[in-house]
Parts: structure tokens; C-alpha cells; sequence
């Protein structure tokens, strides 16, 4: 009987590969060495401090909306009389309606620059408000004056009643940190930064309430409808919600990326260990 041919093994393909070396080192083993150790540290830190970020974001938010609900609250409020609570020294918040009667000192008027409304460059005018029965001045921002009309010159439209007047409006602290414009202080119309009552009294010589108020609506009314009160500021939340998920996906994306590079680099090892394997294990003769 004839036996048939025994096809011949094929070298590196065929052939009993042997037994797995015994000293052979798992392929993660690479991922512990001191560089990547380096490595994985950097990027755990850098996840971290994006989750914090991203917290924090959402720490603001939650001041933004319970500043907002304050402010809120403050605004649907019935007006306080800022006389009265002057006379017993209570100091309202920031954006508390109030009301307070008394009699404009036009020639102490001061101008607070570098504002604008809709667009429009210009400036505030604030006016000091005396208060009946020596009472204490008030300074109240009237509103908006153009630049170009500023530049004109001709202001007469912009001047205040000159008999007693009703204001009503907002109150707020004073602004630190404003500085009187070089070259305003003997001008007929001082020129501030900011609202800064301590800069206001030193320009104008008067001693001023520690509030200020800007006016919304005033009786009687300004007849050439100059100045224009400043409208309320719309509240919002800010973008504290978009930046927290910015950096909640920043931090997603480094965790998935860096997954990516050491599967990656656990792919490259693999081949260099097996030719290493089958050099280091004995062949079949």
C-alpha cells in the first residue's frame, strides 16, 4: 500500500510554536513603568481639575440665580421711603425701590462718563438732592445725556426743576475705586468714572448720603424728556451653565482619548513580545 507524501511544515506558520515561555511579562506590565506612571498621574490631575472646574461653574450659577431672586424680590417690593430710613440709619440694598422728596443743587451737578444706552455714548447725569428740614443729600443719577449733545454744548434742555421734586428710583451703595477726570474739578461740571460718593463729595464740597439713587420716574417731569432714566439691567443666569458642561465634556473627552492611546500603545507591544516569545522557546526539531 502507498503511503501518500507528508506535506512539509512551513516555517513560522506550521510549526508548534511551543510552549508559552515561562518568565513571559503580560503586556499591561508596560503601562507601569515610570514614564507612564508620570503619565497616567498628569492626566488624573488634569480630569480632576476640569471636574472642579465644572462644579464650580455650578457654584456661580447658584449665586447668579439667588443673586437674581433678590434683586427680584427688591424690585416688586412697595417703594421705602429713603428720608426715614436715612433718619434712623438704615441703609437699604442694592436695587431697593425707594422715594425721597427734596429740591436739585443744579450747580453741583457732576457727570459720570463713559456710559452708554442702546448704542449711544455718553454720559450720567447726577445731581445732588437736598432733602427738606436740612435733611441729607441725596445724590441721584438723573440719566442719560448723548456725547454729542455734551459736545454742543448746550445743556439748557438737560437741567433739572428748579422747585421740589418726588423722585423715585433705585438705591445703591457707592462704587469704590472712581477718580475724578484730570482738569474737571473747577470745570462747570465735574466729570466722574464711576458713581464713587467719596469722589462726588470731593468734587462738588457736599456731604453726601451713603446711597445713591437712580431715578426712574420724577414728579413733576423732566419737560424735554433729557435726561433719559437708565432702564433696568435684565437679569440672567450668565454662562455658567454652558462653561460647567464645557468642562464636564473636556473631562469625559481626556478619559476617552487616553483609553484610546494606552489601548493603542498595548497594541504595539503585542508584537514585539511574540517574536521575543518564540526566539526565547525551543523549537521543535
Amino acid at each position: 500500500m502507498t503511503t501518500a507524501p507528508s506535506t512539509p511544515a512551513r516555517p513560522g506558520r506550521d510549526q508548534d510554536p511551543g510552549p508559552r515561555h515561562p518568565d513571559a511579562t503580560p503586556r499591561w506590565r508596560i503601562l507601569l513603568s515610570w514614564r507612564w506612571i508620570l503619565s497616567h498621574l498628569f492626566v488624573v490631575t488634569m480630569v480632576v481639575v476640569m471636574v472642579e472646574l465644572g462644579f464650580w461653574q455650578l457654584r456661580r450659577l447658584d449665586q447668579r440665580r439667588a443673586a437674581n431672586a433678590a434683586v427680584t424680590a427688591a424690585l416688586s417690593a412697595d417703594p421705602v421711603d429713603l428720608g426715614a430710613a436715612l433718619a434712623a440709619g438704615d441703609l437699604p440694598p442694592d436695587h431697593t425701590r425707594v422715594t425721597v422728596s427734596g429740591t436739585y443743587l443744579a450747580d453741583d451737578e457732576v457727570e459720570i462718563a463713559n456710559r452708554s444706552l442702546d448704542g449711544t455714548a455718553g454720559s450720567w447725569f447726577a445731581t445732588p438732592l437736598a432733602l427738606p428740614d436740612d435733611g441729607p443729600v441725596v445724590l441721584v443719577v438723573r440719566g442719560f445725556v448723548p456725547r454729542t449733545l455734551i459736545a454742543g454744548g448746550d445743556l439748557d434742555a438737560t437741567s433739572p426743576p428748579s422747585g421740589p421734586v418726588a423722585v423715585t428710583g433705585l438705591a445703591f451703595a457707592s462704587v469704590g475705586g472712581g477718580h475724578l477726570a484730570p482738569g474737571t474739578g473747577d470745570a462747570d461740571r465735574p466729570v466722574l468714572s464711576r458713581p464713587d460718593l467719596a469722589r462726588a463729595a470731593e468734587a462738588t464740597g457736599l456731604d453726601l448720603a451713603p446711597v445713591w439713587v437712580r431715578l426712574e420716574t420724577q414728579d413733576p417731569p423732566q419737560a424735554s424728556g433729557l435726561p433719559v432714566p437708565v432702564p433696568r439691567e435684565e437679569l440672567s443666569e450668565g454662562p455658567h451653565l454652558s462653561y460647567a458642561i464645557q468642562w464636564f465634556t473636556f473631562s469625559v473627552g481626556t478619559v476617552v482619548v487616553y483609553a484610546l492611546i494606552l489601548r493603542r500603545r498595548l497594541g504595539e507591544e503585542s508584537p514585539d513580545r511574540e517574536r521575543r516569545r518564540r526566539t526565547a522557546s525551543p523549537r521543535r526539531r
